[in-house]
């Protein structure tokens, strides 16, 4: 970008919506989400010539966003807000919906980071290379990372009643 304006425009504006949902799912709170999104873009702004090209764009820049909203979440350290998520669900039942229903709601008992892990794996479909850069650490780390959340997901699942297999009646 070199200090082009309209190009970092161009970039913010093709970036925000998915670094806006990404951590507003990581931190739930619509300010901390925004604050994360500007003092991303911000930090992408200052450092757009040391970008390697060694991963995806959208990588770096969702990378930028989980660590700044991680400080902010440690400094603020925010009650959780219930707020409605929804994922998509394979086939449109009772039994699918009330599933999904379950894990959104485990899902909220994860830490930021467990959370993080877990959804872009398994909901943005990204690789555990991809992973590793988001949150800037070794593949093998970001897959032990994945391993425990969803070691984590699974004894909260269990806890809230659920077992592999069952079905909701």
């Amino acid at each position: 970008m070199n200090g082009d304006r309209a190009a970092f425009a161009k970039l913010y504006n093709r970036y925000y919506s998915r670094l806006f949902r990404f951590l507003h799912r990581m931190c739930r709170d619509y300010g901390l989400a925004e604050e994360g999104v500007n003092d991303a873009m911000l930090v992408v702004w200052r450092t757009a010539d040391s970008f390697r090209g060694s991963s995806k764009v959208s990588t770096w820049i969702l990378g930028i966003g989980y660590r700044q909203c991680l400080k902010k979440l440690r400094k603020r350290r925010i009650p959780r807000v219930d707020e409605p998520k929804h994922f998509e669900v394979a086939a449109n039942n009772s039994d699918s919906v009330e599933l999904n229903e379950l894990i959104t709601t485990a899902l909220r008992e994860l830490t930021a980071e467990h959370r993080m892990m877990i959804e872009s794996v398994l909901y943005l479909g990204m690789t555990y290379r991809e992973v590793a850069e988001l949150a800037g650490c070794p593949v093998n780390t970001a897959k032990t990372r994945v391993h425990a959340a969803r070691k984590r997901l699974r004894v909260i699942l269990m806890d809230m009643g659920y077992r592999y297999g069952d079905k909701f009646e």
